[in-house]
């Protein structure tokens, strides 16, 4: 299987350095300005907006698509702004729903100071200031921010390795960079030829740049470009489309392994059950009809999160690696993709950005995280601490130091879960089991029994049950295993200001109790709490918070759930294969691993999952429902490349063929 690259470090991204003139900002390091002195928005206008035709395009959407522009140069953000008040025009006339997906890069992100500075144009406060309330530290790779129907991905990084963890395709390109002849790496072949891999026929183009070099490698990369007037004392612009050049004629394509390759859209009519409610199956099936989908939420049990989901207290927590993995930026972007979720969607008597330390309860972790700190993580997001340090922010004796996560908290997932289900259009079925799942022709048949019993026919079915997935695709192997856990509730008055973390956990108190966990216990089904485990929890807590009084009298309640995880710790997410058509089709993998592939992937049409999250749900389960539904509905996906391709669910399977088991 392909090695995929991924974003280096380091991660914090050093800021804009601006230079201000009469309220003007100018690139130090590229000596150019951000916007025209004379109007900036009229500029922006006539070079972005009007030659790619937004206003009439626009309009003329269909009821529940989407249109996606692609940016190189968020800078200030004015095409964004000035893009989103012009949808927000042309759809409210038109009374038409529809998404508006805009995937930015920029490699110098504007200090918040400087974008508020900046951002001081009248007729676009409103917009600006929600721009200003979600916008993300200088981390680098994905930010995912919502504004009703229109997302916002913002990728940062540098240009040549950022456009290259793009996925998907767009209707209209801006490109913002900085002049050629100071900011070549933003004009390059290569990049301009990734911009042709996101491009379809007709996907248009605009660009202040009239520059020979820009012309001759727009052409290259298959467009067809025409010189336009250009805004006030600019002689020229370039505006263009894209023709798909004929396949013997074309630049050679990277190759792209069938299980990598787009899956088939979702027509936006289809009907889709989700099955299972815990934060997964809720926050998939909140994601899919965001996309104009009609979903059908579906639980066993009587309530939802009632399963793994259903923990008084959870963590929002992400133990970074100490190196450029998977697993790492998913993390990290989930964690902050999911503390933003929070922010818009819960109140605080539900959840708390309070922080979380995580302990050094060994010389081998104090080395890990001092080689994690070094990667450069903006101190407002992760800082070291001494025990000093860390006593005074958890108000508890501690004996270890270790890191600080500033924007870590907890939270309530099944009120989070409540919360996210009653936005549905369809109330939940709850007390209703799948008994049977079959496909027929091109939709699927589902037999229920319980409170909606019967037999259902849906277009298309996602799996966000955990473990109980597997049971629905034998020849798959779903390698998914199940961990029993024990949380032990407490008497909260002496609970931590911060969550605790080491060999364990500790949140701080939620109402009267307070949540020390968890047991990790690969060999019990046993639903029942059990005192050892409520006494192995104390150990935990008195291991953490050495100078605590709290004793077994304080026990007030527990809680057993059982996660679901995968062997390599990362959740299954995306479309779901044929596993007998991948014998037949991609038998050669047993003899080639890095055999290239002519044929299609044999998809099992409108069956899809996301499970496999273990005890790192609440921070990977909500953005991995965007990613699905990203996949479903056709969009630029919101994750990079490499992690999209690392989730994808037949993984498994494969492996097994190239290891020669199957």
């Amino acid at each position: 299987m392909s090695k995929t690259t991924l974003f280096s470090d380091p991660q914090e991204l050093p800021c804009a350095n601006i230079r201000w003139c009469e309220g003007h900002p100018t690139a130090v390091e590229y000596d150019d300005v951000y916007g025209s002195t004379d109007d900036a928005i009229a500029e922006k206008t006539h070079v972005f907006l009007a030659p790619n035709n937004l206003s009439q395009r626009f309009s003329q959407l269909s009821d529940q698509a989407h249109f996606s522009i692609f940016e190189l140069g968020f800078g200030g953000g004015l095409n964004f702004l000035l893009t989103w008040q012009l949808w927000r025009q042309q759809r409210t006339s038109s009374q038409s729903s529809g998404r508006l997906i805009y995937t930015s890069i920029e490699g110098y992100p504007m200090s918040m100071a400087d974008l508020q500075r900046w951002q001081q144009w009248p007729a676009l406060a409103d917009l600006a200031s929600q721009l200003q309330a979600q916008y993300p530290l200088p981390i680098k790779g994905f930010h995912v921010l919502h504004f009703g129907d229109v997302t916002l991905n913002l990728v940062l990084g540098p240009v040549d390795e950022a456009i290259k963890q793009i996925q998907g395709q767009v209707d209209a390109i801006y490109l913002d960079g900085f002049n050629p002849a100071n900011n070549a790496a933003m004009w390059q072949p290569a990049v301009l030829q990734n911009i042709a891999r996101l491009s379809r026929a007709g996907t248009s183009l605009g660009t202040y740049s009239a520059a020979r070099v820009v012309k001759d490698h727009l052409v290259e990369a298959g467009f067809v470009v025409s010189t336009q007037s250009g805004y006030g004392k600019k002689r020229h612009q370039l505006s263009g489309h894209y023709v798909p050049a004929s396949s013997d004629s074309s630049p050679k394509q990277v190759y792209q392994a069938p299980w990598h390759r787009p899956q088939v859209e979702v027509s936006k009519a289809a009907h889709i059950a989700v099955i299972g409610a815990g934060i997964s199956g809720c926050s998939t099936a909140l994601a899919l009809q965001q996309r104009g989908y009609q979903v059908q939420l579906i639980e066993a049990k009587s309530q939802v999160a009632d399963g793994a989901s259903g923990n008084r207290q959870g963590m929002l927590y992400a133990k970074l690696p100490d190196n450029v993995t998977v697993a790492g930026q998913l993390h990290q972007q989930g964690l902050q993709y999911s503390m933003g979720c929070l922010v818009e969607g819960l109140d605080k008597l539900h959840w708390q950005a309070c922080g979380l330390l995580q302990l050094a309860q060994s010389e081998a972790e104090l080395a890990q995280m001092q080689r994690l700190v070094e990667r450069q993580f903006p101190a407002q997001w992760l800082t070291a601490v001494t025990a000093e340090q860390a006593t005074a922010q958890a108000g508890q004796q501690l004996n270890e130091g270790g890191l600080l996560y500033h924007q870590a908290g907890w939270a309530s997932p099944p009120v989070w879960c409540r919360s996210l289900s009653q936005q549905l259009e369809l109330a939940p079925w709850l007390n209703t089991t799948l008994t049977a799942l079959a496909p027929s022709q091109d939709q699927w048949q589902l037999q229920l029994q319980g409170a909606h019993a019967g037999a259902y026919t849906f277009d298309a079915v996602v799996l966000c049950n955990a473990t109980a997935a597997k049971q629905w695709l034998p020849d798959l192997a779903l390698p998914l295993k199940s961990v029993r856990g024990q949380v032990t509730y407490l008497q909260g008055a002496n609970a931590p200001l911060k969550v605790v973390c080491g060999e364990g956990y500790v949140t701080p108190a939620k109402g009267e109790s307070m949540a020390v966990g968890a047991s990790y216990n690969l060999h019990s089904d046993n639903p029942a709490l059990a005192e050892q485990d409520h006494q192995g929890n104390l150990g935990r807590l008195h291991q953490l918070l050495p100078g605590s009084t709290v004793a077994s009298e304080h026990i007030c309640g527990g809680r057993v759930g059982f996660r679901a995880t995968t062997p390599d710790y990362l959740p299954m997410v995306g479309q779901l294969a044929d596993a007998q058509k991948l014998l037949h089709h991609f038998a050669h993998l047993r003899k080639d691993k890095n055999y290239r592939f002519t044929e299609a992937m044999p998809w099992l049409t409108g069956l899809y999952i996301n499970a496999g999250h273990g005890s790192k749900g609440l921070i990977t389960a909500p953005l991995c429902a965007q990613l699905l539904a990203a996949q479903m509905a056709g969009e630029v996906l919101p994750v990079g490349r490499s992690i999209a391709q690392a989730l994808h669910p037949n993984r498994f399977f494969l492996r097994d063929m190239m290891r020669r088991k199957r």
